[in-house]
């Protein structure tokens, strides 16, 4: 479904607005894919997007040994631990692996794209801006975690996890951190909706105000200004990952131009 729509409009001789907007909708399902029909209902690709994300259903974290204990066993490598993550077991077997991965949130390429816009001018002066956003879109957050992942180490921590992170201090099952450990912890880094967030965004693309006095004009201008979004690690238009790749600019400009 794709959508766009403009008006403009003289207000006067000396204001003119113009305004635009779209919309673009685009969702896909797997109609057909050859499984095994002993495969699970929530295994199956069938009707799921083809760019969704497969992994565990994680269910917090464990509170203590007591709870470690009562639930179904998980065995990633290395000994499970009050503050490690703990998954659902779907299949019902009492054994956490990768039988009970299934599709987790949105696609990682949004299913929503929209932007508005609108121009003003007014006698001398112009004034213009455009937004631009996204939503129905998923991002995975990995190779982000302290001291090392499972081939380097020597990583930095960054601040939400200093700040909000499992402790025997602050033994909190909703942290937005498990427990820390400079091992490399294979039950907490295991694809899960724990990981999984929402990268939708709404973001002051461009801005720009102007000045004409006859052939000479003053403009102020400005790009990527500010952003909107739920996801606050990284730009959630960088998408999955540490966020250590490139950023968008941030620019702002003075500048004269001249007609000859």
């Amino acid at each position: 479904l794709d959508l766009s729509l403009e008006s403009n409009k003289a207000i006067s001789r000396d204001l003119i607005i113009s305004v635009q907007g779209s919309l673009t909708y685009a969702h896909n399902e797997v109609t057909f894919r050859d499984e095994p029909n002993n495969k699970p209902a929530y295994m199956r690709h069938k009707g799921k997007p083809v760019n969704a994300i497969e992994g565990l259903v994680a269910a917090g974290l464990f509170r203590d040994q007591a709870d470690i204990d009562s639930w179904p066993t998980q065995d990633f490598g290395g000994t499970v631990m009050p503050g490690d993550i703990k998954y659902l077991d779907l299949n019902g077997d009492r054994k956490i692996d990768g039988n009970d991965v299934t599709m987790l949130g949105y696609p990682t390429v949004p299913e929503i794209i929209y932007g508005l816009g609108a121009s003003i001018q007014c006698k001398n002066f112009d004034f213009s801006f455009f937004f631009q956003g996204t939503a129905r879109v998923s991002l995975r957050m990995y190779d982000m975690h302290p001291f090392r992942d499972n081939q380097y180490s020597g990583f930095n921590m960054t601040q939400y996890v200093a700040d909000d992170h499992w402790s025997e201090a602050d033994p909190n099952p909703n942290a937005a951190y498990p427990r820390l450990d400079y091992r490399y912890n294979a039950n907490n880094t295991q694809t899960s909706s724990f990981w999984i967030k929402n990268g939708s965004y709404l973001r002051l693309k461009s801005v720009e105000l102007g000045f004409t006095y006859k052939s000479l004009r003053a403009y102020l201008a400005g790009t990527n200004l500010f952003i909107i979004s739920p996801f606050k690690y990284w730009d959630p238009e960088m998408g999955s990952g540490n966020g250590l790749k490139y950023p968008l600019q941030r620019v702002v400009k003075l500048g004269l131009q001249y007609n000859f």
